[in-house]
């Protein structure tokens, strides 16, 4: 169970439960205040463990969450695994399950991978328990091609290739390094036409952990795999129509760290920083919306930087075995740049804006 409170000091995520950079509207400059509470996050777990007789095991889980919309309950995951095998809806093989910063605000980092899609993952060690590899097969994630900001003009369509990747990790008792990648291949259509493009990319990822105190990371970057990351996830920003209409994928990196450090037994801290940039280059065609000075939309032939940075600093204090209360203090920025020509006239916009928020609350484990 989870009680989460958030109360916006300022910026433009007033209307946000989560701590979302990306979701900073930078053309508006509205800074209400507003204090929230709510259960929404609290998880129902179901698992079972069946124990055959060879002595393998087959663990199964089924789990959710009220994330649903107006507190409605929504699948989370729902898998069974064997000694190899992964079936089911899960934590996707591209990002790293094993990691997480221990803060209160629910979204995470702008450059974390944490969605979740039905899979099927085959998971094996090369004659050492050390080193483990992990492939799969991923349904693939649809797309509507609209951004907060723009519009690139492109109709979604039915994506029929699953994702691909793979993943190596190294596993000792301090911790683990991991590295995965990913390819892609997504559909759109333009000009009533259906095409494609590849996405690909990559990420390496850690945690040290000798005793309590521990530190995480996670590096990212590709092109065609903004669906993944948390501070965009399933705003179709994966790619843009280039010079003649040639559709290409959207640069994408980015990065964070956390380190967790126990003052006493009970009571520890937390800090994490961390960074997303895209990058559009020779964009034959998009809409910008709100753009401040300019008509409600904009057409624009020209280049497109988007920037999130965010950081968090928190107390927390386990009152009990499986009780944790704490309070957080959140920043973000986002930074716009745009420039090119729109209907033959130079432009040049450069907007960023910033958001704080104070996040609190207790979880409590049955």
């Amino acid at each position: 169970m989870k009680v989460n409170g958030y109360l916006d000091i300022y910026g433009g995520l007033n209307d946000s439960e989560t701590f979302n950079v990306g979701a900073i509207n930078v053309f508006e400059t509205d800074d209400i205040k507003s204090l929230n509470v709510d259960l929404n996050q609290t998880q129902l777990r179901l698992s079972t463990t069946y124990v055959q007789k060879n002595g393998k095991v087959i663990y199964a889980v089924v789990e959710s969450d009220f994330w649903g919309g107006n507190g409605q309950m929504r699948l989370r995951k729902a898998y069974v695994e064997t000694t190899h095998w992964q079936i089911g809806q899960m934590w996707n093989n591209f990002g790293d399950q094993d990691i997480w910063p221990n803060i209160m605000e629910w979204e995470g980092p702008p450059s974390g991978i944490w969605i979740r899609t039905p899979h099927v993952k085959y998971i094996n060690t090369f004659n050492n328990t050390a080193w483990i590899y992990e492939a799969s097969i991923e349904a693939p994630i649809d797309t509507d091609f609209a951004y907060q900001e723009l519009q690139p003009l492109l109709e979604e369509v039915d994506q029929f290739t699953p994702d691909l990747t793979f993943a190596i990790k190294y596993k000792q008792t301090w911790g683990h390094l991991r590295m995965s990648s990913i390819w892609r291949h997504i559909r759109y259509k333009l000009d009533q036409k259906i095409d494609n493009f590849t996405g690909y990319g990559v990420t390496f990822s850690g945690i040290y952990k000798p005793e309590k105190n521990n530190i995480q990371f996670q590096l990212v970057g590709g092109k065609g795999i903004s669906a993944y990351l948390t501070t965009v996830a399933g705003n179709g920003y994966d790619g843009y129509p280039a010079i003649e209409n040639n559709l290409k994928p959207t640069p994408a990196i980015g990065g964070w760290a956390s380190y967790e450090y126990f003052i006493t037994e009970k009571l520890h801290t937390n800090a994490v920083l961390g960074f997303t940039r895209f990058s559009l280059h020779d964009s034959e065609r998009l809409v910008i919306i709100n753009a401040e000075n300019f008509d409600e939309t904009l057409v624009l032939a020209g280049d497109f930087k988007h920037q999130h940075y965010y950081g968090i600093l928190n107390f927390m204090y386990d009152a009990y075995d499986r009780m944790t209360v704490g309070i957080e203090l959140d920043y973000g920025v986002k930074d716009l740049n745009i420039n090119g020509l729109a209907n033959t006239e130079e432009i040049d916009i450069d907007k960023s804006r910033d958001a704080m928020r104070i996040s609190f609350g207790f979880m409590y484990y049955f």
